[in-house]
């Protein structure tokens, strides 16, 4: 055939073209290739005590002869969830799942150093089986690691990362108890045999029937309702401001905060003055010795906090007198700095350091206990209720994870690509999630993959781990 014949008949025939599919068509399509899976919500309010054998963080729940997993090298893995095969709800896959047992979910931190080979070590899954009766909280091995490993710890939890002492990184991540149901996924690549019109018709069309599936069982999403910060920052001589009515409500408010403020004296404030110049680059202070004792001050009395705070318990509340002591020291060093900006003990870099305070504790203080929520101040509610669902109604970059089990995975690197290649299927995910909170990788999701076969033969020490950011 000539080349004219083939443009012509390539270009002429219809057959030969894309088709064009209608709105009718997409939705079809779509709900016809549609994967189910298991999705995770939090509890929010909290309810204490925790119950049940199904949720995140904290340590496992298991038989008196559970056996803690570790790496080759001996190191001990970190715990991350446990599901309750019993508890799972019924969907078109449940059947490829354990009908009992417990299956915990692992995570080695090399995986996030890059360490290939780390994804297939054993054992990052461990089904337990046994009556209720002899199952217990299991005691966390004596050598494990902080969460995100040794080299990671001191940025995941800044506030400490001066101020040990006595005290440890923490091993285990809070425990947050989880709510299951079932979610359908909805492939995201369009069908190649769709022509462009169809194709980006394809992907709106998409969004909008995830967007309700989500909606169905995470509830409509929730009206962004931020935190509000400092309100005089711009000013020529900022005040201290007190961000809620409460705070500091709890100690671990005055642990927090001392120990950040403590990183900013050491890292920023001591270096700028023995550098002799300000962030321009002009000279500063004007009375180094002077300043260096003013610090210098300023962190025994830091310190000093810090260990009235552990003494008094860090989730007890504040005594009235002990927080009007707090806000005078905080009050005269902002009177004392030599300027509004460059000085770690000025105003702006102390509202900095209160509102990131308030932040961390909110956190930890809602999981740690009854008694301990009741501190959260009600104005962190809003933003908390954000940090804990799924869908937010507006642009907010903190929201809770789609965690899930079976189904498509995000894919944010070609994993799930891969293993879809490869016969893979998906047994856990575990999301970016600032409600727990996890920060995997830079947003980037958890993922646990095993091969339909190993699924059937209940091979769940063969699972592959892959982490994936941006």
């Amino acid at each position: 055939m000539a080349l004219s014949g083939y443009f012509n008949k390539l270009f002429n025939d219809p057959s030969s073209c894309p088709r064009a599919a209608s709105d009718e068509d997409i939705r079809a399509l779509l709900h016809g290739t549609a994967y189910e899976s298991v999705a995770f919500k939090h509890q929010l309010p909290p309810r204490f005590p925790i119950r049940g054998r199904t949720y995140f963080g904290g340590l496992p729940t298991a038989p008196a002869d559970f056996r803690w997993p570790r790496a080759p090298d001996g190191t001990p893995y970190t715990f991350m969830a446990q599901v309750d095969c019993s508890e799972l709800p019924d969907f078109r896959l449940r059947k490829l799942l354990p009908g009992s047992g417990v299956l915990h979910f692992f995570v080695n931190w090399e995986v996030f150093d890059g360490l290939d080979e780390a994804q297939s070590w054993p054992n990052h899954v461990v089904l337990s089986r046994g009556t209720a009766e002899s199952w217990r909280e299991v005691r966390p091995p004596d050598d494990l690691p902080p969460c995100y490993g040794a080299s990671s710890a001191s940025y995941r939890f800044p506030w400490l990362k001066h101020t040990l002492g006595t005290r440890a990184y923490p091993r285990a991540f809070a425990r947050k108890a989880m709510t299951m149901g079932v979610v359908r996924n909805f492939a995201e690549e369009y069908p190649p045999e769709l022509d462009s019109h169809s194709a980006v018709r394809y992907q709106e069309i998409c969004e909008e029937e995830q967007a309700a599936e989500l909606a169905r069982f995470y509830g409509d999403p929730v009206v962004a309702d931020a935190f509000a910060g400092p309100t005089d920052r711009f000013a020529a001589r900022p005040t201290v401001q007190r961000p809620t009515t409460t705070f500091p409500a709890g100690w671990i408010d005055i642990e927090v905060f001392c120990g950040l403020f403590l990183m900013d004296l050491l890292e920023r404030g001591i270096e700028r003055i023995e550098r002799g110049k300000d962030a321009c680059g002009h000279p500063w202070p004007p009375d180094p010795a002077g300043v260096r004792a003013a610090y210098e001050d300023a962190m025994a009395r830091a310190n000093a906090w810090i260990e009235r705070s552990r003494a008094a318990g860090l989730t007890s509340p504040v005594p009235e007198a002990d927080r009007m002591a707090f806000w005078g020291w905080l009050d005269g060093m902002n009177a004392a700095a030599v300027d509004p900006i460059t000085d770690s003990r000025c105003a702006r870099t102390l509202n900095q350091l209160i509102w990131q305070a308030v932040r961390t504790s909110a956190q930890i203080c809602l999981s740690a206990s009854e008694a301990a929520s009741s501190l959260v101040p009600a104005e962190m509610m809003g933003e908390l209720r954000m940090e804990h669902s799924v869908l937010v109604a507006g642009n907010w970059p903190r929201r809770g994870g789609r965690h899930q089990m079976l189904g498509a995975g995000r894919d944010v690197q070609g994993a799930a690509r891969y293993a879809l290649e490869v016969d893979d299927i998906l047994l856990l995910q575990l999301d970016t999630d600032w409600a727990m909170p996890w920060m995997l990788g830079d947003c980037g999701v958890l993922q646990y993959w095993i091969s339909l076969s190993d699924l059937r033969a209940q091979r769940f020490d063969r699972v592959r781990v892959t982490l994936e950011g941006h």
